[in-house]
C-alpha cells in the first residue's frame, strides 16, 4: 500500500497538470507535503498500513477508494515490465568457482535477470538416474514462476512472500508435495498447472498469454536457470525470515520445496548447454499453445456467426411488426 499510496500522488498530480498548467513547484510542494505527512512512518513495515491511512486527507482517501472501484487501480501501481522479455543478446556468461554466484551478462529492458546460483549437488550424486518426467516439473515450475510474477506485478518478497509461495504451490504442487507424481509429457504438467489456476474459467488469450511467458523464459538456457535460482531463493529467503504461514504455505512444504527446487537447479546446470532438450521443450510448448490459439479464434468465429444470424433473424422480423402496427 506504501507504493500505491505513492502512486497516487503522482497520479493526481498529473491529472491536475492536464487540468492547470501551473508550474512544477506544485507539484513538488505536492509531493513534499505527503512526504511530511508520512514523515517518521517506517514504510518498509509490513503493519503500516493503518498508519499511513490516517494520514491521508478525506478527500485523498475518497479518490483512492474511487480508483479502486472503478477498477483503475493500474495506475497505482508501478509499471513492471517482465525480465524476461528482454530482447535478444548475445548470451554471454560468466562462470565463477563452485562457491561463486553465476551472474550472466543480460539486462532485461526494464531490470535485471535474476543472478544464477551455484549451488546444489551435481545430479550424478543426487541420483543414479534421472527420470525423463522432471523436465515436464520445470516447465510446470516455469509455468507457476511467470503466473505469480504477473499476479504480483513482479514484487514477490517482502509482505508479498506468503502470497508468493501460495500462488507457486497452487499451479506447481509437486514443489512442496512428499510424493513424486510423474507426468508423461510436457503438455499434461502444463494442462494440470493452468487447471489449478482456473483453466475452465480462462479464456484461450489468458492461456496463450502464460505460455508464451513461459517461451520466453525457454528462449535461452540460462533464463531457464535464472528462473529457477529465483524460485530457489524465494523460498530459501521465506525460511530464514519469519513470515507468516496458512494453512496452504507451512514451513514443512516450503522446506519439501526448497530441496525439490535445489534438485531442480542442479539438472538445469547440467543441461544448460544442451540445447536439444530445450528446443524439444520449445517445440511442445509451442504447440499447445498453437491449439489454445485454435481454440480461442474457434470460439470467436462461432460466437460471430451466431451475432450474425441474431442481426439477420431481426432484420426478418422487423417489417411484420410494422404491419401488425399499421393494422
Amino acid at each position: 500500500m506504501q507504493r500505491m499510496v505513492q502512486r497516487y500522488n503522482d497520479y493526481s498530480a498529473d491529472d491536475q497538470g492536464e487540468l492547470d498548467s501551473g508550474s512544477d513547484t506544485d507539484e513538488e510542494e505536492g509531493e513534499a507535503e505527503l512526504a511530511e505527512r508520512l514523515n517518521g512512518i517506517d514504510l518498509e513495515d509490513e503493519t503500516a498500513s493503518a498508519a499511513i491511512w490516517s494520514r491521508l486527507t478525506e478527500s485523498e482517501r475518497d479518490e483512492f477508494l474511487r480508483l479502486i472501484d472503478h477498477n483503475e487501480v493500474d495506475a497505482l501501481l508501478e509499471p513492471w515490465i517482465p525480465w524476461w522479455t528482454a530482447e535478444n543478446e548475445p548470451k554471454v556468461v560468466e562462470i565463477g568457482d563452485s562457491n561463486s554466484q553465476i551472474e550472466p551478462k543480460i539486462q532485461a529492458k526494464h531490470g535485471s535477470v535474476p543472478k544464477i546460483l551455484q549451488i546444489g549437488t551435481p545430479v550424478q550424486q543426487l541420483a543414479k538416474k534421472v527420470h525423463p518426467s522432471v523436465l515436464f516439473q520445470i516447465a510446470q515450475a516455469s509455468l507457476a514462476y511467470v503466473y505469480m510474477m504477473r499476479h504480483l506485478n513482479g514484487d514477490p518478497r517482502g509482505s508479498n512472500s506468503t502470497t508468493a509461495c501460495h500462488d507457486i504451490f497452487m499451479v506447481s504442487p509437486l514443489l512442496p508435495s512428499k510424493v513424486a507424481d510423474i507426468y508423461e509429457n510436457v503438455h499434461e504438467a502444463l494442462i494440470v498447472g493452468l487447471l489449478n489456476i482456473g483453466h475452465e474459467e480462462m479464456c484461450s488469450q489468458a492461456k496463450c498469454a502464460l505460455l508464451d511467458d513461459v517461451l520466453a523464459i525457454y528462449s535461452r538456457p540460462e533464463f531457464v536457470a535464472a528462473m529457477i535460482s529465483d524460485l530457489y531463493g524465494l523460498v530459501s529467503d521465506f525460511l530464514s525470515t519469519e513470515h507468516p504461514c496458512s494453512k496452504d504455505v507451512k514451513r514443512s512444504m516450503i522446506q519439501r520445496a526448497e530441496k525439490r527446487l535445489c534438485f531442480l537447479h542442479s539438472i538445469v546446470l547440467q543441461l544448460q548447454h544442451e540445447t536439444e532438450s530445450w528446443q524439444c521443450m520449445v517445440a511442445d510448448i509451442a504447440m499447445l499453445r498453437r491449439r489454445y490459439e485454435s481454440e480461442g479464434q474457434a470460439v470467436a468465429a462461432a460466437a460471430a456467426d451466431v451475432t450474425a444470424k441474431n442481426s439477420t433473424s431481426k432484420a426478418h422480423k422487423s417489417p411484420s411488426a410494422s404491419r401488425i402496427t399499421e393494422l
